[in-house]
């Protein structure tokens, strides 16, 4: 079958290429690697590249699961990375990608069970250990890893690069459809693979928003947060690394995950975007993301010292931040600022009084959240978040609140929230915040953003909206300003539309004010 391949694809395509290619490590040290077919249990060939060290076993195992399109060989310099340093490797395209049979499942139970079908055939066939066992991948690899750790006790360490733990969350956020993770799904899923009928089928559904409740619990069942229960029963070792800025699957739900784990786990979070900060390691790169992962193997399959703390974070703003540690997710702020949203447009510390904004739906401004996979993968290179000239800003169709300068820097970590009160004029509708950084020109540095949908609304009824924006690690510097932007489009949310030019009233009062509280330190607690 002839596939074609999107860009993304075709970089870990030419990244599989190169490393195929690639002589193999001298001894010592030194791999054999082979490519073979493992059967699953539904007679299903997976095609598989198996790398293994001259030395006599047995090793630790580590599993790869390729990314969404990716085939055998698309972690093959991970692989041979490893068996260099003492493991016996699989990597493995999941069933109707590369050159694997079968249809794509989206993560469901037979990508599942396949992960055991290669765990039995590594032990079967290789000099393997079957009390140390690990796996992981990216993306789509990462997300069936830590499915599979809670299906198959066997496993002892997971690694989810740029993986999710909530695809409901991810899919259906404040009732918002992600434009840009069905246009991953369904259109390269076509493209470079073989879907399922009914991974086609859900996938329709979501673009279309029928049947919501069947997308719903499909995807509740691909969810590892859905098994949160089975896997601190099996008691792997997790490792999630993740970026700030990710599209497809945004990082608070994997904090909200470790939350819940009583196994060992570890998050990891830095700027960038979905899979660019782990592509360069399967060029045979230097990658910290995929040293992580060794050294995370290294700890929980070969009994190696423990290497950092169970939260670790990268701030944005910068290229060369050093990482922050923290014990757990709850200590990585320490107050809450609060700002109230006022008639003036202002952000103030003083309560308002009554006060109302209208603004007209349906049309979109200079705020808007990038370009998917382009825009804060160039943050990651450069430090430099996305800008807008909020001056510019169509004041008839967003309402913008801009706070004090600050006297000194206003250090967030952890989520921004906002509440305030909307009274939709259809019962269908969107809005989209947007909290900025703004300097002296009146240039605004993204900081965060969240888009929020309501359905079945009473037209001209006042709705209390009360949502978190997704975590940031951002140091506002002292003598800028902080701005909260809110108007009703955004590119990346073209599936969910409001009635163009009808007026969205946005108010606030003593019974319900509009509030930005700021999850924040003190620049002099960092650790």
């Amino acid at each position: 079958m002839l596939r074609r391949t999107t860009p993304l694809a075709a970089l870990l395509t030419a990244a599989a290429v190169l490393a195929a290619t690639a002589p193999a490590a001298a001894s010592p040290g030194s791999a054999e690697t082979r490519l073979v077919d493992i059967t699953a249990a539904d007679g299903t060939a997976l095609r598989a590249a198996v790398c293994e060290p001259a030395d006599p076993g047995p090793h630790p195992v580590a599993v790869f699961v390729a990314a969404w399109g990716g085939g055998s060989t698309q972690n093959i310099m991970p692989c041979r990375a490893l068996a260099s340093r003492g493991y016996v490797t699989v990597s493995y395209g999941a069933r109707g990608f590369g050159e694997s049979g079968g249809e794509v499942e989206v993560a469901g139970p037979d990508d599942i069970s396949d992960v055991s079908n290669v765990i039995d055939w590594t032990l079967a066939n290789t000099e393997s250990d079957p009390a140390r066992i690990g796996v992981g991948g990216i993306s789509y690899g990462a997300g069936i890893s830590v499915l599979a750790s809670a299906f198959d006790p066997r496993i002892r360490a997971v690694a989810s690069m740029s993986g999710w733990a909530d695809l409901v969350e991810s899919l259906f956020g404040n009732r918002t459809r992600r434009a840009a993770v069905a246009m991953v799904l369904r259109i390269s899923g076509e493209q470079n693979g073989n879907l399922s009928d009914e991974s086609r089928e859900m996938l329709d559904k979501y673009i279309t928003g029928e049947d919501r409740d069947a997308v719903t619990e499909w995807s509740r069942q691909r969810s590892p947060s859905s098994y949160v229960d089975r896997i601190n029963r099996n008691r792997p070792a997790v490792l999630m690394l993740n970026t700030w800025s990710e599209t497809v699957f945004p990082p608070g739900q994997l904090a909200d995950f470790q939350q819940r784990l009583s196994t060992p786990s570890k998050l990891e979070l830095i700027p960038g975007e979905h899979a660019a900060a782990e592509t360069s390691g399967l060029l045979g790169l230097p990658n910290d993301a995929w040293n992580d992962t060794y050294r995370w193997f290294d700890t929980h399959l070969r009994g190696a010292e423990p290497d950092g703390a169970p939260v670790v974070l990268q701030p944005r703003g910068a290229t060369d931040r050093p990482r922050e540690q923290y014990p757990d997710w709850r200590h990585i702020a320490t107050r809450t600022d609060r700002y109230f949203l006022s008639a003036e447009e202002e952000l103030t510390t003083d309560a308002p009084a009554e006060w109302s904004s209208t603004l007209h739906s349906g049309r979109d401004t200079i705020a808007n959240g990038g370009v998917p996979l382009v825009t804060y993968t160039l943050e990651a290179l450069t430090g430099n978040p996305p800008t807008a000239f909020l001056p510019a800003l169509d004041p008839t169709a967003a309402a913008r609140w801009t706070g004090p300068e600050l006297a000194e820097p206003e250090v967030l970590r952890g989520s921004p929230r906002l509440r305030l009160t909307a009274v939709p004029p259809t019962p269908e509708g969107m809005l989209v915040a947007y909290l900025y950084d703004v300097d002296a020109t009146g240039t605004g540095r993204l900081i965060s953003y969240i888009p929020y949908s309501w359905e079945g609304a009473t037209p001209g009824a006042p709705l209390r909206i009360d949502t978190a924006l997704p975590p940031t690690a951002y140091d506002v510097p002292a003598g800028h300003r902080l701005s909260l932007v809110v108007d009703t489009e955004d590119p990346l949310f073209f599936l969910d539309h409001n009635t163009d030019g009808a007026p969205l009233e946005l108010r606030g009062d003593a019974a319900n004010p509009a509030t930005l509280e700021l999850a924040s330190r003190d620049g002099k607690e960092l650790p």
